[in-house]
C-alpha cells in the first residue's frame, strides 16, 4: 500500500464532512427524544453537584462518582464541568445533554474522517469514517448521557493524532502542533482516565506508518522524543492528582466476578469474551445495556469456551504478522485494538466491567482504520476481476453504512429512559443477572413488591455470587416490617462481601428490631470498625445499650452506664 500519497481519488473534503455528518446524524438522532436511564440517574438526575456553575474549580476537587454507598471512584472534573454547562443551558432538561452527545457523535466521525485522511486515499478515509459515523457499538456511548466521557476522550485522542500524522508528513512537528497534542492530552484525561493510552497509539503511528515513509532527521526526532517526555510528565502529573482526590491509582470497585481474582485468573476470563468483542466490532447486530452472568461466562479456569477465544487471538495476531511490512496502515489498526482496550480489558487491572458497549467506542477507530486501509489496498485488484465486481463491491459497502445507521437509530430508542431500557434488556437477555436486577429496582419502586420480589430472586438464582441482589432484598424486607426473613440475606451477604457496611448497617437494624439487643450492639461494632462513617453504627449501638439498660442486662462498656456514671464522677464496675 502507498502510505505516501494520502489524498488519492474521491470526493473533495467538503462533501466528505457533510456525508459524514449525515451519516452521524442519522444514526443518533433518534436519541434527541431520550430522557435519562441508568447512571444518568445518579450522575444527573441526583447530582447537586452539577446544578450551578457559581464554583466552576471545585469540579476539580473530589472524585466523580458522589454517590453514598457507591464505591467506585475516578477523577473526571471536566466530565463534571461539562454536565454543569449543560444543565445550565437546558435547565436540567435532558435535552441540552442528548443535543450535545449527538454534535459529539458527528464531530469525533469528523476526527475520525482527518486522521484517515493524514494516512489514506480520501475515498477510503471517506468509508472508514461512514463505517464509524454508522457503527452500532456507540449507540450507548452516544444515547446515554454519562457516554459523553466516551465522545470527549474519542475527539480529542483522534484529533491528536490526526494533528500529529498531518505534522509530521509535512515535516512540520514544530511548537504549535506539540502544544496542540498536549493540550489534547490535557483536555481528555480531565474527561476519563482511559485517555492516557494516547502517547502508545502515537508510538505505534510513528513507528508502524510515519517512520517507514517520512523517516525524520535527527532534530526531528528530538523534538519527538521531546514531545513524548512532555506527555510523560503530563500522565505524571495527572496520576499524582488522581491519587490525591480518589486515594489512590484506582480507587474504585472490580467488577462483581473479578472481586479477588488475580491477572491470571483475570486474563482467563477475558479471553473467553473474546468473541463477544470480536461481534461487536465486526457484526453488532445483538445489542445489550449490560454484559454480566449468565449473559455472558465467567471462565477464571481453562475450559473449551477457551478455544473460541484462542483461535480469535491467534486470527488477530497472523493477521498483524502478514501486514506489518506490507500493509502498515492495516497493521495500525490492529495494534490500536489491544493499545486502546488496555485499560478496561480487566488483565491489567480490574474495573466495574466485564464489557461495556460505550468503552468500545475508541477502540472501534482502529477497526475502521483497518477495514479501510485493506479496502485501499485491495481496490486496485478489483479492476482485474469481471466488471461490475468494483461496483457491486461499493454498493454493498454503501448498504452496509445503511443498514449500521438504520440499526442504530432504532436500537437509540431503547435508552428512551429506564423502565423502557431494563424491559428491553430483560427481553434481549432474560439470563442476564443485572437485567433481573433492574428490573426488580423499577417494579419496587412502582411499588410492585411481589413482583419485584420475583425478579430478584431469579436475578439471585442466575448469580449467586452477586451481593447487591441478596442486599436489595433484605432492604425490601427490612423497609416492610420483615426482618426475620432479611436476616439470612444480610448474612449472606456479608459471607459474599465482608466489607459491605451497607450490609452491616441492614443487619444491625433488624436485630434492633427483633429484641436481639446484645447481637445488634456487636454487629454495629463490626459494621462500625470497617465503615468509612460510623455515625449510623452508633445510633443503633446507642438504641441497643439503652434497651439493655432498660432490661438490667448491661456490661461495664454500655454507653448509657458509662454516661451516667461519668456524670456522678464514678467508674462503671465490670457489669450488672
Amino acid at each position: 500500500m502507498n502510505t505516501d500519497a494520502p489524498s488519492g481519488a474521491g470526493p473533495r473534503l467538503p462533501l466528505a464532512i457533510v456525508l459524514v455528518v449525515l451519516a452521524a446524524l442519522l444514526a443518533s438522532a433518534a436519541s434527541l427524544g431520550n430522557g435519562f436511564a441508568l447512571d444518568d440517574l445518579p450522575m444527573i438526575v441526583d447530582n447537586p453537584r452539577i446544578r450551578s456553575l457559581a464554583d466552576p474549580l471545585g469540579f476539580f476537587e473530589g472524585t466523580y462518582w458522589t454517590t453514598p454507598g457507591l464505591r467506585a471512584a475516578a477523577w473526571r472534573p471536566l466530565t463534571l464541568l461539562a454536565f454543569a454547562v449543560q444543565y445550565a443551558i437546558g435547565d436540567g432538561t435532558p435535552l441540552a445533554f442528548h443535543v450535545t452527545s449527538v454534535a459529539l457523535n458527528a464531530a469525533v466521525a469528523v476526527a475520525v474522517l482527518a486522521f484517515l485522511r493524514a494516512l489514506l486515499p480520501t475515498g477510503a478515509a471517506l468509508i472508514g469514517a461512514l463505517l464509524f459515523a454508522v457503527h452500532p457499538v456507540h449507540v450507548e456511548a452516544v444515547a446515554n448521557v454519562v457516554g459523553q466521557a466516551e465522545l470527549w476522550v474519542a475527539l480529542f485522542v483522534v484529533a491528536a493524532l490526526a494533528l500529529y500524522a498531518r505534522a509530521r508528513r509535512r515535516d512540520a512537528l514544530g511548537l504549535p502542533a506539540m502544544l496542540g497534542i498536549l493540550l489534547c492530552f490535557a483536555l481528555a484525561l480531565g474527561f476519563k482516565e482511559h485517555a492516557l493510552v494516547l502517547p502508545a497509539l502515537l508510538l505505534a503511528l510513528e513507528l508502524l506508518v510515519l517512520r517507514r515513509s517520512h523517516a525524520p532527521a535527527s532534530d526531528g526526532w528530538r523534538r519527538i522524543r521531546a514531545l513524548h517526555y512532555a506527555l510523560a510528565a503530563l500522565a505524571v502529573l495527572w496520576f499524582v492528582t488522581q491519587m490525591e482526590q480518589v486515594g489512590g491509582v484506582n480507587a474504585g470497585s472490580p467488577h462483581a466476578a473479578l472481586a479477588g481474582r488475580g491477572m491470571l485468573e483475570r486474563s482467563w476470563i477475558m479471553l473467553a469474551l473474546v468473541p463477544e468483542f470480536a461481534r461487536l466490532f465486526l457484526w453488532p447486530a445483538r445489542l445489550y445495556a449490560d454484559y454480566a452472568p449468565q449473559l455472558v461466562p465467567v471462565l477464571p479456569t481453562p475450559s473449551g469456551t477457551h478455544v473460541w477465544g484462542a483461535l480469535g487471538v491467534a486470527g488477530w495476531a497472523t493477521a498483524l504478522i502478514a501486514t506489518w511490512r506490507r500493509w502498515p496502515v492495516v497493521a495500525l489498526g490492529l495494534v490500536w485494538l489491544p493499545i486502546s482496550l488496555a485499560l478496561v480489558a480487566n488483565v491489567l487491572v480490574p474495573t466495574g466491567i466485564l464489557l461495556a458497549e460505550r468503552t468500545l467506542l475508541l477502540p472501534s477507530v482502529g477497526v475502521v482504520l483497518s477495514v479501510a486501509a485493506a479496502g485501499a489496498a485491495l481496490w486496485p485488484r478489483l479492476g482485474t476481476l469481471p466488471p461490475g465486481v468494483p461496483r457491486v463491491t461499493l454498493v454493498a459497502t454503501l448498504g452496509l453504512v445503511v443498514l449500521g445507521a438504520s440499526h442504530s437509530a432504532q436500537r437509540s430508542l431503547a435508552w428512551k429512559d429506564n423502565l423502557t431500557l431494563v424491559t428491553t434488556l430483560v427481553t434481549d437477555a432474560p439470563q442476564s443477572s443485572r437485567a433481573q436486577f433492574w428490573l426488580a429496582d423499577e417494579l419496587i419502586q412502582q411499588q410492585e413488591l411481589a413482583a419485584g420480589e420475583v425478579a430478584l430472586r431469579r436475578a439471585m438464582a442466575l448469580w449467586p455470587e452477586y451481593p447487591n441482589v441478596p442486599l436489595a432484598l433484605a432492604a425490601t424486607y427490612q423497609s416492610t416490617g420483615h426482618c426475620d426473613a432479611a436476616l439470612p440475606l444480610f448474612e449472606r451477604v456479608i459471607v459474599l462481601d465482608p466489607t459491605n457496611a451497607s450490609a452491616h448497617f441492614g443487619y444491625a437494624g433488624c436485630l434492633l428490631n427483633l429484641g436481639r439487643f446484645t447481637d445488634a450492639r456487636m454487629e454495629s461494632l463490626r459494621g462500625a470498625a470497617k465503615a468509612r462513617s460510623a455515625t449510623a453504627f452508633r445510633i443503633v449501638l446507642y438504641a441497643a445499650d439503652s434497651a439493655l439498660a432498660a432490661t438490667d442486662s448491661v456490661r461495664g462498656n454500655n454507653f448509657w452506664l458509662r454516661r451516667q456514671a461519668q456524670q456522678a464522677g464514678r467508674t462503671p464496675g465490670p457489669g450488672a
